[in-house]
């Protein structure tokens, strides 16, 4: 069965389907064109898949051919999905077939989902509102610059223990050869190794890194004050791009109208 006129806007398109990991209510993921949360949380059993649009993973796919013909596909085999009562893998459904998801047989409303989908394919929306990401590129860029100093100082540290041990090794042979200058330079190494132990044991790289991606967890967010949602670890540029300057969760538009020339 094709989908209705109300649903012509479909076309060509994919719908992914699982488990908010958040909210735990069901999630509707439209390709390239955001997301909606339908029903309660904590409404979805875990027996569904989460879903993870960043990166491609859900329980199940709906795909809409250039005919209006939908097709669905299970997308994670631990799991299952059916179809009238019959698991399957991937089918061509109608909106007259009951759909499941998982052992408990969570039951999917089409009519929701489509819904849902063509709201989010909807292009005639002009009154979105706008906000500004220029600052987004400047909190990409100081996360990534927080990150290669902490690098830097491990990979200093690791050098300088490496290199103290390295020296002791090779001044402990000169003791015997050189006398007084060998136990010198032995005791020199005995300090560094000293250092570097204490260096080890006060080493405290994992809370700075926790504190510096709590920091751009908190601030590399979509600007609108309704939303808010993080937009996830991939660089700002190629966040404009897979996003296509709109918010994926809230759909408002995004403009750079502060970005320096």
């Amino acid at each position: 069965m094709h989908l209705t006129l109300s649903m012509e806007r479909l076309k060509g398109k994919s719908i992914l389907i699982g488990k908010d990991p958040a909210r735990g209510c069901l999630l509707v993921v439209l390709a390239g064109g955001g997301s909606a949360a339908i029903g309660a949380p904590g409404s979805v059993p875990g027996c569904v898949s989460r879903c993870r649009p960043l990166e491609g993973i859900a329980h199940a796919r709906i795909d809409i051919d250039g005919n209006g013909l939908m097709t669905l596909t299970n997308l994670k085999p631990q799991n299952v999905t059916y179809v009238n009562g019959r698991q399957i893998e991937s089918k061509h459904i109608s909106a007259a077939d009951t759909i499941e998801l998982g052992a408990d047989r969570f039951g999917l409303n089409l009519s929701l989902i489509g819904e849902a989908a063509r709201r989010l394919a909807g292009t005639g929306n002009d009154n979105r509102q706008e906000f500004d990401i220029s600052h987004l590129e400047h909190v990409w860029e100081e996360y990534q610059e927080s990150l290669k100093h902490l690098y830097d100082e491990q990979r200093r540290i690791n050098l300088i223990r490496t290199g103290c041990g390295i020296f002791t090794m090779c001044a402990m042979p000169c003791i015997f050869f050189l006398g007084p200058v060998g136990y010198a330079l032995t005791g020199v190494g005995v300090i560094g190794n000293i250092y570097s132990f204490v260096g080890l044991k006060n080493d405290n790289t994992y809370d700075k890194q926790k504190t510096i991606k709590e920091r751009f967890q908190d601030h590399y967010i979509c600007p609108n004050p309704q939303c808010g949602k993080y937009f996830g670890e991939i660089s700002f540029r190629l966040m404009k791009r897979q996003y296509k300057m709109q918010c994926p969760h809230c759909k408002c538009k995004f403009t750079e109208k502060n970005k320096q020339q």
